[in-house]
């Protein structure tokens, strides 16, 4: 008996949602030119694709290198093979369907290619707007399917992975590019498609950067090591960081550690469905104000996490948008002391049934690495 296969996204039911989003903006056709909204819609994920939605048509639009294989794996709509240029061909598109308005990106489509559409339509003497648009596909990408949970999942089972390789193999004297390296390698070896982002890896001082490049600095005892890493599962990412300390954890970070930590798990606890993103960050800052270390929590909380490594919903002092169940995002407290170190612990999480489900689990319970080499 033949295996059950894979279930797959409802791509129809996403563009369905969009159409909706658009008719209630008052919008006809719009162009979708962000590559991951495009994967979102289609399953598309080359590196050159347009994807024109109407009320009754889907279209992608690609070069002859994708051609052939987007034609034949679109779920929904139709592919149309691009010769001159994108811009062009939606002018074509435009002129055909005798279009009168034609909505865009705004965040994603640049000025030269806004021009570049511009002058395809004069070109071709079609009074067609121009009209910029904001979120409409994004604002959908916010609550993930179940599908999009397990990929997710997925991602996050590397992460973990690949920290327990880091406490397997880190050792004073060992440089942070040489950790970066080593954990870069173990996630592709083990199956993720490309990092999300560039590994962190900042020891002693560098930790009191968030965003620290991983250098020639060695590794010494007692001192944080933070590690910041993800993986990525069909497109889907995932984000955790672990601070880690050589054979001991000397002061001040001994204090600091235990401040942060508790200040994560308290706030995973409360999460709650219905929740602002701002509300969600007060928990953190509080917890680690009653310590005295609010000032040095420089940060937003956590980051919506999906098709791209920073996407909605923002969980900062900012956010007013309201967290809802399928919601993917992280929690990550941090504490930094400018010249000396920081510490900064972070997971993937899921909202569902109104409760924080973790994705992420690597061990935070005991920072302390014995000591190699």
């Amino acid at each position: 008996m033949a295996a059950p296969s894979a279930p797959t996204a409802d791509y129809a039911g996403r563009v369905a949602r969009l159409r909706g989003s658009l008719s209630g903006q008052g919008c006809r056709c719009l162009v979708v030119s962000n590559r991951e909204n495009v994967r979102y819609l289609v399953g598309f994920a080359g590196s050159a694709g347009w994807v024109v939605v109407s009320t009754d048509d889907l279209l992608l639009a690609t070069d002859a290198r994708y051609f052939e294989q987007a034609a034949a794996q679109m779920p929904c709509g139709r592919a149309g093979l691009v010769g001159r240029g994108l811009a062009e061909y939606v002018a074509d598109y435009a002129a055909e369907r005798q279009l009168t308005e034609l909505a865009f990106e705004a965040e994603n489509l640049t000025f030269a290619g806004v021009k570049a559409l511009e002058a395809a339509l004069c070109e071709r003497s079609v009074a067609c707007q121009l009209t910029p648009t904001s979120g409409l596909v994004e604002s959908l990408r916010e609550v993930k399917d179940p599908i999009e949970v397990d990929s997710m999942r997925r991602a996050a089972d590397l992460a973990d992975g690949a920290m327990r390789h880091a406490r397997r193999v880190m050792r004073t004297g060992m440089t942070e590019a040489e950790l970066a390296w080593r954990l870069e390698r173990w996630l592709r070896d083990h199956g993720s498609g490309p990092m999300p982002f560039d590994i962190i890896v900042a020891s002693g001082p560098n930790a009191a950067l968030p965003h620290a490049t991983p250098s020639g600095r060695t590794f010494a005892a007692g001192e944080p090591v933070v590690i910041d890493l993800g993986a990525t599962v069909d497109g889907y990412c995932s984000d955790l960081t672990r601070t880690l300390f050589l054979s001991r954890l000397d002061a001040p970070f001994d204090s600091i550690y235990a401040a942060v930590l508790a200040a994560q798990r308290g706030t995973i606890a409360r999460v709650a469905s219905g929740m602002t993103g701002r509300d969600v960050d007060a928990l953190a800052r509080e917890a680690l104000g009653a310590d005295g270390l609010g000032a040095a929590f420089t940060h937003g909380l956590g980051h919506g996490v999906g098709l791209e490594i920073h996407e909605r919903p923002t969980v900062n002092g900012r956010s007013n948008g309201v967290l809802a169940d399928g919601m993917v995002f992280t929690v990550e407290p941090g504490v930094y002391l400018p010249g000396r170190g920081g510490v900064r612990i972070e997971d993937t999480v899921v909202l569902s049934s109104g409760r924080v489900e973790q994705l992420t689990h690597a061990d935070k319970g005991d920072p302390v690495v014995a000591v190699k080499g």
